[in-house]
């Protein structure tokens, strides 16, 4: 399957089959902390990448193989998913295909266009991220394109909420030295105020991001911040952690196998073991990290290959 991962446990979602909907590492932002490193394709600009039909017939195919149904479709990628320009249409024919609810995870960055707004309206679940709402740590941060501003964002994703009938998941990830601040947790404070999600998830960075000075919050610091917030608060990181954990010693063998024999793109490696490219590019970034792996660009593909053949 070129699109379709998974199914995949997810503690949010329960078994998600993932459709990657847009090239990988094309992002409206470049976050200091994102697992899958920098982003190579950093644009606002929204397109179709890959044919609604072909990713629809995919999916089609992909569930008529299964022997059990997974619980919920997520639009999701190593990269920002509402870039693709008919996401209103997937998710349509995705739930009248399936029959399942579908989720859409996004950084909210595209939120303040209306047709991003309305598209978004056709989801079950909407799982959107903010980590600021302060302008000097937006742009320290999640180094965003210069299209997208802070301000703009808040206002759409407050605009959305209000009229989202859908399970909202609001997530903020917390940086050591970034974003934990008095003003920031303050004025993140207000604005989850004025909006409606069922639940907050406090988040940090549980493996190395694009930055190697990033540090994430003792599990401690993460549950004096939850209950901040209020009720609605949940520590996500530690469960995340774990679970991640437990994925990559069972996969990173198996990798590693595969390197020595040829070498293989991210993509390759999640279309042979049914993981998703985000998880597969975290492992092959620790990999490399550790010097198992080496990592070598042809043309516009990473390539990555066993050190020890």
């Amino acid at each position: 399957m070129k699109h379709l991962f998974g199914p995949v446990p997810s503690r949010r979602l329960g078994r998600s089959l993932g459709i990657d909907v847009i090239p990988y590492k094309t992002c409206t932002f470049d976050c200091v902390y994102c697992e899958c490193g920098a982003t190579t394709s950093k644009t606002c600009l929204r397109r179709e990448f890959f044919p609604l039909s072909e990713l629809l017939d995919e999916l089609e195919e992909g569930l008529s193989a299964m022997r059990s149904k997974p619980d919920v479709i997520t639009l999701s990628g190593a990269g920002e998913p509402t870039l693709y320009e008919r996401t209103g249409e997937l998710i349509r024919e995705a739930k009248r295909l399936s029959g399942l609810p579908v989720a859409v995870i996004t950084n909210s960055s595209l939120l303040d266009r209306p047709e991003v707004r309305e598209e978004l309206l056709e989801s079950d679940i909407l799982l959107p991220s903010l980590d600021t709402a302060v302008e000097e740590t937006f742009r320290l941060m999640n180094r965003p394109h210069p299209d997208c501003g802070l301000t703009s964002i808040i206002d759409g994703l407050e605009t959305l909420l209000g009229r989202y009938g859908g399970t909202v998941l609001f997530e903020i990830l917390f940086l050591d030295g970034f974003n934990t601040d008095e003003e920031n947790l303050a004025r993140l404070k207000e604005v989850t105020d004025r909006m409606p999600p069922h639940k907050i998830q406090i988040n940090t960075a549980v493996r190395p991001g694009t930055e190697r000075e990033i540090a994430p919050l003792a599990p401690s610091a993460l549950e004096n911040i939850a209950a901040r917030f209020g009720p609605r608060a949940e520590v996500i990181a530690g469960v995340r952690a774990e679970a991640a954990g437990r994925e990559d010693r069972a996969v990173r063998e198996t990798i590693i196998a595969m390197l020595r024999r040829r070498p293989c793109t991210p993509r390759d490696i999640s279309t042979s073991l049914g993981i998703p490219v985000p998880e597969t590019a975290k492992i092959l970034e620790q990999l490399v990290r550790e010097g198992t792996l080496s990592a070598e660009r042809h043309g516009e593909a990473l390539f990555y290959s066993s050190i020890e053949k």
